[in-house]
């Protein structure tokens, strides 16, 4: 019982250090990651498409087995290591993509992105692709 009980705390410990970002909070995150602000509404409409905003999200299994990890929903059949080492194309560890810190995810983003485009997501080809873009017209520079 005593075993179940410091599981349960554990659990509770760790969803606390997940984060939901406000769409202004997360403007302001991909600003200070370098992220374009001709393309800051296509990034926030794809986070919010893909992740709601949460930096702990982990996919159910895709159709290939594979699974998507954080704020960018990043794959790791390609891009992350399930691992203790970082590795695959980003040379992360898919755990490093579930920190409140998003520096690393935000880096295997862009890559992605230099690559792929906003292609590379299905929540942006479906939710945002010749869509009306999220307003962050509130969010400060």
């Amino acid at each position: 019982m005593k075993v179940l009980i410091v599981l349960f705390a554990l659990g509770v410990l760790l969803q606390c250090q997940a984060k939901q970002l406000s769409r202004c909070e997360l403007v302001r995150e991909l600003r200070k990651h370098g992220f374009p602000e001709n393309k800051m509404r296509d990034w926030v409409c794809l986070v919010e498409n893909e992740s709601s905003r949460r930096t702990d999200i982990v996919s159910r299994p895709n159709g290939d087995g594979s699974r998507d990890y954080g704020l960018f929903q990043i794959n790791d059949r390609y891009w992350c290591s399930n691992t203790g080492q970082p590795g695959k194309d980003c040379n992360v560890t898919c755990k490093q993509l579930l920190s409140d810190d998003i520096s690393k995810a935000a880096a295997c983003a862009k890559k992605i992105y230099q690559r792929h485009g906003f292609d590379a997501w299905y929540g942006w080809k479906n939710k945002c692709r010749g869509k009306p873009l999220p307003d962050i017209s509130s969010c400060k520079k």
